[in-house]
């Protein structure tokens, strides 16, 4: 079994971001809305602020009400406010949310992770040059780096949110691959396993996916974290049949980093343009 890292890629990505930033007027800055009641989200949160740090961006973050009417003053407030190129909200959102109402107000110029229908129209319809969302980019980000050939293959996704599971499907059908979306309702499931040369586990489950019912050499992108008492583990219960599969930690979650990082940068540039 072959551990795939991230570092690479985040390195790849980031001195990237480190060239492109050098010539900007100002230091690129994203304003982060984050529920009151995820505590779930402030390490990753944090996280952000300290990559932002290093490669100069500015990450400000505001805790927000459990009020759809305050998240939408902000968001419009955010989008009027010219010193700030990139807006982010924490999932998930309080008890009762209209998720689709809040998400909706981010500007597309703004919308750092995608969360604007128009933004994940683009990415669906395959528009050169759209945004991805950071989770989903880094998985297609490793795919490439690792050289990993997905024309052709049978690429079975498991989740299907609008962060990760659904974008990640359309990315990886924009590259040719034949995708099948799957859930924790799917009832054939272990069928489905055993017909993948690859799997993508963004289900959100800590080792919900049983790696012994894939198929030999399968190809594992688990973007699962979860942390136990005594270790930290993703979506995927290991096997030795595995093929390859990205190491957690240190697989996936340190390119998402770097891509909501590129992300930020990139709508700096479009916003002042510079691309």
């Amino acid at each position: 079994m072959e551990l795939l890292l991230g570092k690479p890629s985040a390195d790849r990505i980031k001195e990237d971001i480190k060239n492109r930033i050098s010539s900007f007027n100002r230091s690129p800055k994203m304003m982060v809305l984050m529920n009151e009641e995820d505590s779930s989200s402030v390490g990753y949160v944090n996280a952000q602020i300290k990559v932002g740090a290093s490669l100069g961006i500015e990450v400000v973050v505001k805790t927000m009400k459990s009020s759809e009417e305050e998240y939408i003053d902000e968001i419009e407030r955010i989008n009027k406010d010219d010193s700030i190129d990139a807006c982010m909200i924490t999932r998930p959102l309080f008890k009762g949310a209209n998720e689709l109402s809040i998400f909706s107000h981010i500007s597309p110029y703004k919308d750092v992770d995608c969360m604007n229908p128009l933004s994940l129209g683009d990415l669906f319809v395959g528009k050169k040059d759209s945004l991805a969302p950071a989770t989903s980019r880094a998985i297609i980000e490793m795919v490439k780096d690792n050289n990993i050939e997905v024309e052709g293959k049978n690429v079975l996704v498991i989740g299907r949110s609008i962060s990760v599971g659904k974008p990640v499907a359309m990315l990886l059908l924009n590259m040719n691959a034949t995708v099948t979306i799957a859930h924790s309702k799917t009832k054939n499931l272990d069928d489905l396993l055993l017909k993948a040369d690859i799997v993508v586990a963004s289900i959100g489950k800590q080792e919900f996916i049983d790696a012994k019912k894939c198929k030999d050499g399968v190809i594992i992108l688990d973007a699962g974290i979860h942390y136990l008492e005594d270790k930290i583990v993703g979506d995927v219960k290991l096997s030795d049949n595995i093929g390859k599969i990205t190491k957690v930690p240190g697989g996936v979650g340190s390119v998402t980093s770097a891509c909501l990082m590129d992300n930020v940068t990139t709508l700096y540039e479009r916003r002042n343009g510079r691309k």
